[in-house]
């Protein structure tokens, strides 16, 4: 029987190599490409920390332009506009059996205290 260990492989000398010995033996054949390799990984990641740096200061930036509190600008930014009045001309509706109808122009848009002002102050009283 062998007394040496499955792992453990024998040197030209016959005597086992520890795997200590077979790392710093790989390390010096490939200690160039090793340092490339830790060097393009190492830019990276310095890369990255300032794509996280400049990104949290743009936003910090963004957030402190506005005089005003946060919220009420986001109250602001919530409300909904009304849209501009005017007119829509008539056109032929095709439905989803294949029929089509005629539509008759008509109004649109404009908000509910713009129907208020155009009647006549007069027909309110009435």
């Amino acid at each position: 029987m062998n007394d040496s260990t499955p792992r453990e492989t024998t040197s030209g000398e016959g005597e086992p190599t520890s795997f200590v010995e077979k790392t710093k033996n790989w390390y010096g054949k490939h200690r160039t490409a090793i340092h490339a390799a830790c060097g393009a990984v190492g830019g990276v990641a310095a890369a990255m920390a300032v794509a996280v740096v400049v990104s949290r200061q743009a936003m910090e930036q963004n957030g402190t332009k506005d005089t005003g509190s946060a919220a009420d600008s986001v109250e602001e930014d919530e409300r909904r506009k009304p849209p501009v009045r005017h007119s829509v001309s008539g056109y032929t509706r095709r439905l989803a059996d294949g029929r089509e109808i005629p539509v008759s122009g008509y109004e649109r848009g404009g908000s509910s205290e713009d129907e208020d002002e155009d009647e006549d102050p007069g027909e309110a009283t009435a």
